[in-house]
């Protein structure tokens, strides 16, 4: 039998090309080694076919297809990039503001603000943090990205430039500006799941792993600690304990770009007989739409289910993908991105998130407030009627904006170009026994 992929092998090798360069610009510029691992991978959003998949560093697949060397083998296996690891599937990260989109959909749903709701966006807000009751607390200061501030925002405003205390107040509360715990740990993780975090998400590739949806039982039962208002103001804006995969961020915009739709992601595109007969043709399966699918819990006042579960309203999901849109023409994305070629409106997402794993503190890297950070794109086109999103990450790439962002725009632009050469791809196809 024969696997038709769904990979443009044109794209593919577009997007490897430009991750490549890249990241040896970047590594050239800076005069060090900013990052050496990276992830660009594209999707139709409306069949969830998968159009390029990019983990780098990779590895000749050829060389392992028969006899396999064992010195070739011994050198993947020791490899401290890990070559062997497809990082689009396999890496659990913090996805850092790219998961904003998760605090807005349920903020807004659940009425926690309007969109015209106006908070004040200093650089610095203090909390007092408390772990139990009868904890008197200690106070504790969270920042923004950027120490002025950004004066008053409403919710386009917020999103558009990614305002981390705008984010802080609508996840976790904010004294009387924005009441109680606002959108609270519970609900944040219920309208994550919703979105596809903290699940595998069935792409027929070996080694996936399913993130981190974080929540008070959760950091109970496996550390032992309670919950406090800094875990959920972390949450909420993508760090903490909150973790991804490339693909989960992918979907997740997915589902947005397609008005709540969340369609099964697969390589498959059909599986044929050896006289090329079509004995499986690819159909794309609807996993739930989250406009439609009764799928967040309502939560009592002790934050357990009712029983009831509500679905994400339409606007709310117009709302954000409004807000998108202005990140590319007046927000954290260069105004060079508004349009994907000559006139091919734009929207996405930058993301930079701070991390402190093992190999940054091998390296002293995890500073008082100078955490290393990734770097997270994600954008999709034609904003109005979108055919492909993609995402980029970098590990230890920085700024969203600077290093992952042109990825995505040059893979888009290049989706593009390839679409007026031909409207058929290069298909992969392998042999399968």
């Amino acid at each position: 039998q024969n696997v038709t992929l769904t990979i443009d092998s044109r794209l593919q090798s577009a997007a490897r090309s430009i991750l490549i360069a890249e990241l040896d610009f970047w590594n050239t510029y800076l005069n060090r080694i900013l990052s050496l691992n990276g992830v660009i991978i594209a999707m139709n959003p409306k069949t969830g076919e998968i159009l390029s998949m990019v983990s780098y560093p990779n590895y000749e697949n050829n060389r392992l297809e028969r006899i396999i060397p064992a010195y070739y083998y011994n050198q993947l296996a020791t490899d401290p990039l890990k070559p062997m690891l497809n990082y689009a599937i396999a890496a659990e990260q913090p996805p850092g503001s790219v998961y904003k989109i998760v605090a807005s959909i349920g903020a807004l749903n659940e009425g926690v603000v309007t969109p015209e709701k106006q908070l004040e966006c200093p650089g610095t807000i203090s909390v007092v943090q408390k772990y139990s009751p009868n904890d008197p607390g200690t106070i504790r200061l969270f920042y923004g990205y950027d120490r002025a501030g950004h004066g008053i925002c409403d919710f386009i405003k917020g999103f558009r430039l990614s305002d981390n205390v705008y984010f802080y107040k609508i996840g976790g509360g904010f004294n009387e500006e924005v009441p109680g715990n606002g959108l609270g740990a519970y609900y944040l993780a219920e309208y994550a799941k919703a979105l596809g975090y903290g699940r595998y998400t069935g792409i027929e590739l070996p080694g996936e792993v399913d993130g981190l949806v974080p929540d008070p039982t959760w950091k109970r039962i496996y550390r032992a600690e309670n919950w406090a208002t800094g875990d959920t103001y972390s949450t909420a804006i993508g760090q903490g304990y909150v973790l991804a995969t490339p693909l989960q961020v992918l979907t997740s915009f997915a589902i947005l770009a397609n008005d709540g739709k969340f369609m099964q992601p697969t390589i498959i595109k059909d599986i044929t007989d050896n006289q090329g007969n079509i004995i499986k043709p690819f159909e794309p399966q609807l996993v739930w739409d989250i406009t439609k699918d009764p799928l967040i819990n309502v939560l009592d006042g002790n934050n357990k289910p009712t029983g009831e579960k509500i679905v994400v309203e339409p606007w709310v999901v117009a709302k954000v993908k409004e807000a998108m849109r202005q990140v590319v023409v007046n927000g954290t994305i260069t105004k060079e991105v508004v349009y994907i070629g000559e006139n091919i409106p734009s929207a996405g997402k930058t993301g930079t998130a701070e991390y402190c794993d093992n190999v940054a503190q091998a390296k002293n890297l995890c500073q008082q407030e100078s955490w290393p950070t990734h770097s997270w794109y994600v954008g999709y086109a034609p904003y109005d009627d979108p055919e492909i999103v993609v995402l980029a990450f970098v590990y230890n790439g920085g700024e969203g904006a600077s290093v992952a962002g042109p990825m995505v725009i040059k893979t888009l632009n290049a989706y593009f170009d390839l679409k007026s050469i031909g409207s058929t791809a290069d298909i992969e196809t392998i042999d399968t026994p």
